[in-house]
């Protein structure tokens, strides 16, 4: 008669669901970061006069005492990348380009391979020597045709010049309908192009309310909905205050309430912290 099987101890079991965790942790899925939203590809086109696709040839890790500031969890590598597209550029670009980049480490310590990995990066403009600096942490990212076209298209209506700056709201009214129920606000946004901008909350009885914006001194056909992830969407979600100052006519509740809609209709802007 064969013996039963000793019991299992609980330091035992500790030890099989300890190296279960690590390997979960060492997979891709559990070290990964989170991609970049809109609000942050257009922090990161904005703020870089480069901006380049290239493939990583080579990283090499420094040492503690030559990465300060350094946060638990990363290492500082040296990237150097074989150029492959210049998507924004003052100039010509060397044919090689370097720079710092904060890795995640896994589980065991240790930085991803990236080598022959195809990158997007938004740099400060390079030395001849190809020397450069990311413009933030967010500034390598993994590449792919998706996020290319979407970096592009912010590059393209930043450059066109045609997308208000917006600063701040300077005033509001609002004005009943000749229908109970039926109102109009509007509220008048500064730009840095001095150029006028409203934006509009139609209430209407039966209707789901709408926000509009017009560049025009005059509310008019030309006014239209804001789309999300645009440039103009942009530079109001993320900058439009979240209550509506007093001096703008705040004390109003209903022009308050008409304000929160309007943010509301934008949606959260979404930047990483």
């Amino acid at each position: 008669m064969s013996k039963p099987a000793p019991p299992v101890s609980k330091v035992a079991v500790s030890k099989v669901a300890a190296l279960i965790l690590l390997a979960f942790a060492g997979s891709p899925l559990a070290s990964a970061e989170r991609p970049p939203g809109y609000a942050d590809l257009a922090d990161l086109t904005l703020a870089a006069p480069v901006i380049v696709r290239g493939t990583i040839e080579k990283t090499s890790r420094l040492n503690a005492k030559a990465a300060p500031g350094l946060a638990a969890g990363k290492a500082r590598l040296l990237v150097t990348a074989r150029l492959e597209a210049a998507l924004v550029a003052p100039g010509a670009l060397p044919a090689r380009l370097q720079w710092l980049w904060d890795a995640p480490l896994d589980a065991r310590g240790k930085p991803p391979k990236v080598q022959k990995m195809t990158v997007l990066a938004w740099l400060n403009a390079p030395g001849a020597d190809g020397a450069t600096r990311l413009v933030s942490r967010l500034a390598q990212q993994p590449w792919d045709a998706g996020l290319e076209s979407r970096v592009r298209a912010i590059a393209i209506e930043a450059r066109s010049g045609k997308i208000p700056v917006v600063t701040s709201v300077s005033n509001g009214f609002r004005a009943e309908g000749t229908v109970p129920g039926e109102s109009e606000s509007q509220f008048f946004l500064t730009a840095k192009d001095g150029r006028p901008l409203t934006l509009v909350v139609e209430n209407r009885p039966g209707e789901a309310r709408r926000v509009i914006v017009s560049r025009a001194e005059i509310i008019d056909e030309s006014a239209e909905r804001v789309r999300p992830e645009t440039l103009l969407w942009y530079r109001l979600a993320c900058v439009l205050p979240a209550e509506l100052p007093s001096t703008a006519g705040g004390d109003d509740p209903a022009l308050a309430a008409d304000w929160q809609a309007a943010l509301l209709s934008l949606g959260p802007c979404g930047r990483t912290p």
